[in-house]
């Protein structure tokens, strides 16, 4: 084992990638131009030469794969994921083609973090071989493999910190600062450290940063003193503290509302250094449209630019995080992707830093003698996890937003070394996952879609027919009253005037679809393009769709008589404009009276948890008795005490403007440590 400088270690990676890569590239080579006269002529032949094309669908476009094939083997491989993500399954195809041609196969492991991708080329390499063998060979095609999953119990989730061997530890690096994790928390602390003049390394086991959320929920800031807006911190601090049952920490949520606007302004100038066209948007129309039940508080922001074709989204991803990575490497800050955190170094007084493991497989110590900031999400897309802790978000949940890197590493390093967890589990939960109507919820998010329109207040009905509550309420509220009845599951039901009725319902956050009064660009879908996602959905059998109620209901497997009494008892209450039965809002009685009628089978779509590690306002984690572990820090959804059981998703943004105001704060205590 060698002890270098993290520069110096730096330098040598990249130089032994480039070498890697050029070895892979001449083999590659030698290969292609021996093999048809060489391996061909002594080896069976099992492939129809060619070249073959096959797609699949990844996380937001179909992937296309072209592979090439001798007699005896594949040649050539190419992978088509401009569709996808930009900086993660876009930034996946070159990886995952060197992986096929060096498997020979479609049985390779994938790139972390771009899980969706990684499926969508396995299957549709699974493909071309079966094309090229006349179908002899199919291999790696099913990519829907379940996990055997225990719901609920007392399953060993946490497990045991792995003991690593000082002779496998190849290097030791040495910081001021480890930051796990290069998402909102992380780079938001990183980045901060770094321009207080903090030694920074931040290691990230993606192959890129995530896009951070375009919602940054923030009070006091510029943009709002600009816009006008005033709220009412105690009234919102204690709307939060009642969404959670006060089973949360007040002073961390107090922490946010006194300080977000700080911290986001402080983005915001970040963002415009490098973006100069760039401005932090405040949307503050929210309160409009029917939302007289919930506290709506304007709290969202967003940036915005005067590019044409950026709509609000691309902006936010395009400039947020790019800009935080960018300020961090500008004051020698550095970021080293495909790292895993294997386990935190604790010697019994202070945690000293970690165990990480490289791309390459080989074990770094990295010592940080101010402190581990562990910045690396919860917990989503560990199933075995998640059926644990949080068994009413699993059983409920149908299709998964959340990024595959969320395996809740973090959470189990420290409690490996004592620390405490919050006890109420806490899923951001959307009413927006969709399976076919003769599916049922099984655990499988890979035979499901997004339906984005789900949080419109249409309609809803259970697997009975039968309506079960006011459909007007925050997203995940529908999905916890859905929990109650049959299979967990409801139907969302509309028809041909879907379009005039979203312009009524005046969503907020990301349900909006109808920009912004203030003058903002805020929604999601342009309603044209709304038309096209509907239109594939109903091609994929998701949405189903009839010129009559009787012929909806049984394309939706909903007893008929039941669905269509409900519907009509819906329509008389809508002609009264008065809901008599659940309460929802008049302004948002819309009767279903205009053909063809649509309808989708729903449960939730799982974005993250929420529920993470004790910390106090100086985001140091806590032991099971309350007190602060020396060198260890935690942020964003790594860590807890600000949500329970819910997530409250009228108050638009607080999950990532939480995030980045932690960060933003640990950034200056570290850097002043």
């Amino acid at each position: 084992m060698s002890k270098i400088d993290r520069r110096s270690f730096l330098k040598k990676a990249v130089a032994g990638a480039l070498g890697t890569g050029a070895a892979v590239a001449l083999a590659g080579c030698s290969n292609a131009g021996s093999t048809s006269t060489g391996a061909s002529s002594t080896a069976e032949a099992i492939y129809t030469p060619g070249t073959y094309t096959a797609s699949a669908k990844g996380y937001d476009s179909e992937v296309t794969v072209t592979v090439t094939f001798d007699e005896t083997r594949i040649t050539n491989v190419v992978v088509d994921s401009s569709g996808e993500t930009a900086n993660v399954g876009a930034a996946a195809a070159d990886k995952l083609a060197e992986q096929v041609l060096s498997a020979q196969s479609s049985a390779i492991d994938g790139v972390t973090g771009a899980t969706n991708t990684s499926k969508a080329v396995k299957a549709a390499v699974a493909d071309c071989i079966s094309q090229a063998s006349g179908g002899a060979i199919v291999e790696g095609g099913d990519v829907s493999v379940q996990e055997e999953i225990t719901v609920g119990g007392n399953t060993d989730w946490l497990g045991q910190a792995p003991e690593i061997a000082e002779s496998e530890i190849a290097q030791t690096l040495q910081t001021e600062i480890l930051v796990v994790g290069a998402g909102n928390a992380g780079l938001m602390t990183a980045a901060h450290a770094a321009a207080l003049g903090a030694e920074v390394l931040v290691i990230e086991k993606g192959i890129s940063s995530m896009n951070e959320r375009h919602w940054l929920g923030a009070v006091g800031t510029k943009a709002a003193k600009e816009a006008g807006v005033e709220v009412d911190k105690n009234k919102l601090v204690a709307e939060l503290c009642r969404y959670a049952s006060h089973r949360c920490d007040e002073r961390l949520i107090r922490l946010w509302a006194d300080n977000s606007g700080e911290a986001i302004d402080w983005y915001a100038e970040q963002v415009q250094k490098y973006h100069p066209d760039v401005k932090l948007h405040m949307e503050w129309d929210v309160g409009e449209g029917g939302h007289d039940t919930y506290y709506v508080p304007a709290t969202m922001h967003n940036f915005q630019d005067d590019i044409p074709e950026h709509d609000y989204s691309e902006a936010t991803s395009s400039y947020g995080l790019s800009s935080l990575t960018q300020l961090l490497t500008d004051n020698n800050g550095q970021v080293m992707y495909e790292t895993t955190l294997v386990k935190l170094e604790y010697d019994g007084a202070r945690v000293t830093g970690a165990i990480a493991k490289a791309a390459d497989g080989s074990y770094l110590r990295i010592e940080a003698s101010k402190g581990v900031a562990l910045c690396c999400g919860g917990y989503a897309y560990n199933k075995q996890m998640l059926a644990t802790l949080n068994p009413d978000a699993y059983i409920s949940t149908v299709e998964a937003d959340a990024s595959s890197l969320n395996t809740g590493d973090g959470i189990k390093a420290a409690m490996w070394i004592g620390a405490d967890k919050d006890p109420d589990p806490t899923a951001m939960l959307f009413d927006r996952g969709v399976i076919a109507p003769d599916q049922l919820s099984d655990g499988n998010w890979d035979k499901s879609g997004y339906f984005h329109l789900g949080s419109q207040p249409w309609l809803k009905v259970n697997l009975n027919g039968e309506r079960f509550c006011n459909e007007s309420v925050p997203y995940d509220f529908i999905l916890h009253a859905a929990y109650m009845e049959p299979h967990h599951l409801y139907n969302t039901i509309y028809d041909s005037s879907w379009a005039e009725q979203i312009e009524q319902f005046q969503q907020i956050g990301c349900a909006r679809i109808i920009p912004s009064k203030s003058g903002g660009k805020l929604q999601i879908f342009s309603l044209e393009a709304e038309q096209g996602l509907l239109a594939g959905m109903e091609a994929a059998g998701f949405i189903q769709s009839s010129d009559t109620l009787e012929g909806l209901a049984e394309k939706l497997n909903l007893p008929v008589d039941a669905f269509v009494a409900t519907v009509q008892r819906y329509n008389e209450l809508c002609a009264k404009g008065v809901d008599e039965d659940f309460g929802k809002e008049s302004s948002r009685m819309l009767p279903l009276q205009n053909p063809p009628y649509y309808g989708c089978r729903q449960g939730a779509s799982l974005l993250c948890t929420l529920d993470g590690l004790r910390i106090n306002t100086r985001m140091q984690v806590l032991n099971t008795v309350g007190e602060p572990i020396e060198g260890l820090y935690a942020a964003g959804d790594c860590s807890g005490g600000f949500f329970a059981h819910n997530y409250p998703e009228y108050i638009v943004g607080v999950a990532v403007g939480r995030t980045l105001t932690e960060g933003y704060l640990l950034g200056g205590y570290l850097a002043q440590a």
